[in-house]
């Protein structure tokens, strides 16, 4: 595929996860009191991935990140470290979703799915234990349970959504994927 081809694609997928985006905030049970969702956004950036690489879909996940943040999509944060931790790493590590990729089967892509989940939710973890501890001091167990019980069920959602998604879409649009 030529560089151009795949900056158009990449520039399609980003659009696609803003659009997503937008209709996510419309839609009050996928979106939680104090931040995270159940985030169909996360589609078109992950199926980006495994459509044309891991550089291509972290740099879609970048992107995303910097449209939606100057659309001021991103509105909560406290500081500069926080904001990247909440928002850069958690957008631009969805990529990393077809690290495994090369036989083209499912336990790849679910696998992939994964371990970028795991990441993910790892980083919206750590965000929740140093920035956001209510009434518990940052870093203690406390703020790790209340932080995990918080991000774990929505980053469960997201990724089961994205394990059935992402293989459909992926088989559905397999013969034209696999064009040259």
């Amino acid at each position: 595929m030529k560089k151009n081809q795949k900056l158009v694609f990449i520039a399609v997928y980003v659009a696609l996860s803003i659009a997503l985006d937008m209709i996510k905030e419309m839609i009050p049970f996928l979106n939680m009191p104090n931040g995270g969702s159940i985030n169909i956004a996360t589609i078109p950036v992950v199926f980006c991935s495994f459509h044309l690489g891991t550089a291509e879909g972290l740099a879609a996940g970048g992107l995303w990140w910097l449209i939606t943040s100057i659309m001021g999509l991103n509105k909560w944060y406290l500081n500069i470290v926080q904001y990247v931790v909440d928002y850069v790493l958690p957008s631009v590590v969805l990529g990393l979703a077809a690290i495994f990729y090369r036989k083209k089967n499912l336990v790849e892509v679910e696998g992939g799915i994964i371990f970028m989940m795991i990441i993910r939710t790892l980083v919206l973890v750590i965000s929740g234990v140093y920035f956001w501890p209510d009434e518990v001091a940052a870093g203690s167990s406390a703020a790790w349970a209340a932080s995990l019980a918080y991000n774990l069920p929505y980053s469960i959602a997201t990724m089961v959504m994205l394990m059935i998604v992402i293989p459909v879409l992926l088989k559905a649009l397999s013969r034209y994927l696999d064009r040259e």
